[in-house]
């Protein structure tokens, strides 16, 4: 696990790279939404999105035997780093006072408290649209149809019918005394899964990946979203805040109903260990190929933060 936690590591400094090159900066008239947008995305975080969009490719490259170019490294560096962008402007208006009302993330305020509610607001519109700025631009990805098609997948996840309809129910939910399970997957499937299942969606397309690879690439992301969803459950239960660089309980606190609300704690730990098998179960005949994806995996219920 150490190892994976390096190779994590490594990654998101690849990220915050890219991120620190390419967000806007200066000192014109919103030079504060541009501080406040590289406040909330750059050193920050697992970045765990983008490793998936990454190691995907890997994989991909590896079982097709195709050499992995650093020009197609750079272009998944460029579509993580776009999704992790995408994912801090959630994150951002996540924590806003009408939605989870969350002081502090990834162990400092957050981005309402270090600035302001309307640059707040401001900052995760400029990260939404500086992402489709990269994915659109033929300096990061070369092949028209791809962009496009990436484009159209990201847009689609993030949505009123992906990420954005999730938040809608998880919010429409709260303080609800009875939300079956089924209802729990939905929210969570469409408000983490979706964003989650579309780094291999991603990957894939880039990659030129077979219909029956990209297939079983998604489901293996769609497995580990839930893994990840119901462990993220779990440790606003239990974990440390100061490790998690978040406050915790803060679904009781609002009331927010959760599959360790639903199911139990030990029930939830076992649905949890049972998506990650099923991950690993979709790619493991490929032994050495999917060790980074197989320790993903792992990690998603073996976390601490």
């Amino acid at each position: 696990m150490i190892k994976f936690q390096n190779q994590l590591e490594k990654n998101s400094q690849e990220i915050d790279k890219f991120l620190d090159d390419n967000l806007p900066s200066g000192n014109g008239l919103n030079s504060k939404l541009f501080e406040a947008m590289r406040y909330s995305s750059i050193s920050g975080g697992k970045k765990i999105r983008a490793y998936l969009v990454l190691e995907v490719g890997r994989f991909l490259s590896s079982i097709n035997n195709k050499s992995f170019s650093r020009s197609k490294f750079e272009e998944l560096i460029a579509i993580g780093s776009a999704i992790e962008a995408i994912h801090s402007y959630s994150l951002i208006h996540d924590d806003l006072p009408a939605m989870d009302n969350s002081p502090i993330r990834r162990g400092k305020a957050s981005n309402h408290i270090k600035f302001d509610h309307h640059t707040a607001i401001l900052a995760g519109d400029g990260l939404l649209s500086w992402a489709f700025q990269i994915i659109g631009d033929s300096n990061f990805i070369s092949n028209a149809e791809q962009r496009s098609e990436i484009c159209f997948v990201i847009a689609k996840a993030i949505g009123p019918d992906g990420m954005v309809g999730g938040q809608q129910a998880d919010m429409d939910f709260t303080k609800y005394n009875s939300i079956s399970l089924d209802q729990i997957e939905w929210i969570q499937n469409h408000k983490t899964g979706a964003l989650i299942s579309c780094c291999a969606h991603v990957a894939s397309i880039l990659l030129n990946a077979s219909e029956k690879q990209k297939s079983n690439l998604i489901n293996y992301a769609n497995h580990i979203g839930l893994a990840f969803q119901i462990a993220d459950d779990l440790l606003d239960l239990s974990g440390n805040a100061s490790s998690m660089g978040k406050p915790i309980r803060q679904d009781t606190k609002n009331e927010t109903p959760n599959f360790v609300t639903v199911l139990g704690k030990e029930k939830a730990v076992e649905k949890a260990l049972e998506a990650s098998k099923k991950a690993i179960d979709l790619i493991k005949n490929f032994k050495q190929e999917s060790e980074n994806l197989v320790s993903l995996a792992k990690y998603t219920v073996k976390r601490s933060k």
